[in-house]
Order: structure tokens, then C-alpha cells, then sequence
């Protein structure tokens, strides 16, 4: 594991998408693994700001959602994830075959787990994995508890996100809606991609950073299993390694 602190959110955001151009520039036919949230849909942002400034072919780039809701059919697509990656879509003019993520009303959610898993392995795997971690070191819909085995898999959305959901009408679904299911891709799944890329900024992360890192590897702290990664880059600003600072090497490695 490499890790990079920075002093302010800003200059992690603008480290950060500089690491998923070039990796897409690098690899032009490869598969970034996408996520969304407060840390990574600013990145994207930027990264489709520098892309208009600087174009770099993206004919035969694909990413991959982590996750992605089981919705009412019809839904709303605000509902779906699509409503949050659509701007990176659009802005890099990448069509649903090439920004992929799983069907969000299929007939048998398991099926499409497997569906949408084997898409990705037959594509060749996901090269670059962006990560958001939780305050709790969630990974996509991987809560604490999750067997580390386990792939693409269809589980029970946290309170929190359904909270979020329910409150904020943005969503445009009716708040007695429930209980929300999601797809997600496994620990396991992440776990093969080639190089894995967290992200975390602010002091509500700074918990769930230093045991991620510093911690035993637990099933009680998902993104303890990116300790084990061959290739993790783990971008934070100031505040989130606030329970690192100290134990970290002038090349980016932890002080044993």
C-alpha cells in the first residue's frame, strides 16, 4: 500500500483525477471501476472538466458502477445510480455499453450479480478501482459483517443511504418506499481489480482511515482487506489521516 496525504480536499480531488486520466489515457480500451458519493462525484467532475480542455480518446473506454439499486418498475431514474455517474457518461461520451452498470429492475437480482460480474471478467477485468470508503470503512454496499469471499452480490442498503433517499427529494421517489435492496460488487470483486484507488477526505472519515490501514484485517472493517491489495494507492487529505500522521514513510509506505 502507497499513501499520499495532501493538505486540502481540493488538491486530493485534483491529484485524484489526474490519476484516473492518465490511467485512462495509459490504458484506452481498459476498465475503471467507478463509485459515487460526496469524494468521487467532484473527482468525476473535474476529471470531465479537464477532459473538455484536453480531449483523450474514450471510443473504447468502459467503467463499471460498484453497485447499483434494485428498483420499483418503472423507477425513478433519479433513483438509480445512473442519476449520479450520468454526468461522467455524458461529459466523457461514453453510451451505456461503454459506462456499464447492472440492470436496476431485472426479474432475478442474483442472476444479474452473476451477469454483470462475468461481463466484466470476459472484458478482461477492472484495471483501475476507485474506491469511496464509509465513516464505518464501508466499500460500495458492503457493510461491516460481509464475508471477504464473497463477489457481486445482492444485499440490504444501509439505513444511512436509505435515509439519505427518503429525505432528500432530489431522489423523486415516495418516502414510504422500502425496504431498499442493492447490487454490489463484492470485496472479493475488488479485490481483482489490477490497482485499487481509495479515497477519503474530511475528519469523519479519519476513524475509518487509521483502521482500515492501521488495524488487523477484520471482516468488522471492510476496507481492511485493501491492506492486502499487491497494488493500493490511498489518496486522503489532512483530516482524514489525522490517526496516521506519524506512521507513514517519505515514500508513501507505512512505518512498520
Amino acid at each position: 500500500m502507497r499513501i499520499r496525504i495532501f493538505d486540502s480536499r481540493d488538491e486530493v480531488i485534483e491529484a485524484a483525477a489526474s490519476v484516473w486520466i492518465n490511467y485512462a489515457i495509459a490504458h484506452p480500451t481498459g476498465i475503471i471501476g467507478c463509485c459515487t458519493g460526496t469524494t468521487t462525484n467532484p473527482m468525476h467532475a473535474l476529471i470531465v472538466e479537464k477532459y473538455k480542455k484536453s480531449p483523450f480518446d474514450t471510443s473504447n473506454l468502459r467503467t463499471a458502477n460498484v453497485d447499483q439499486f434494485v428498483t420499483p418498475n418503472p423507477c425513478p431514474k433519479k433513483l438509480t445510480m445512473y442519476h449520479s455517474m450520468r454526468p461522467l457518461f455524458e461529459g466523457l461520451g461514453l453510451d451505456e455499453e461503454h459506462g456499464m452498470l447492472p440492470n436496476c429492475t431485472p426479474d432475478d437480482p442474483e442472476l444479474e450479480c452473476e451477469r454483470y460480474e462475468k461481463k466484466i471478467q470476459a472484458l478482461g477485468g477492472i484495471g483501475l478501482q476507485e474506491l469511496g470508503i464509509g465513516s464505518d470503512a464501508h466499500i460500495g454496499f458492503c457493510l461491516p459483517g460481509t464475508p471477504f469471499g464473497k463477489g457481486m452480490h445482492v444485499t440490504r442498503v444501509s439505513d444511512k443511504i436509505v435515509e439519505d433517499i427518503r429525505t432528500q427529494p432530489q431522489h423523486g421517489v415516495d418516502p414510504s418506499y422500502g425496504p431498499f435492496y442493492g447490487m454490489t460488487m463484492g470485496l472479493k470483486t475488488v479485490m481483482h481489480a489490477r490497482m485499487t484507488f481509495p479515497i477519503t477526505i474530511g475528519s469523519s472519515k479519519a476513524q475509518a482511515t487509521a483502521n482500515a490501514i492501521l488495524g488487523p484485517v477484520t471482516e468488522q472493517v471492510p476496507a481492511s482487506i485493501l491492506q492486502m491489495h499487491p497494488n493500493c494507492l490511498w489518496y486522503m487529505d489532512k483530516e482524514a489521516a489525522e490517526g496516521i500522521i506519524g506512521r507513514i514513510n517519505p515514500d508513501g509506505t507505512l512505518i512498520k
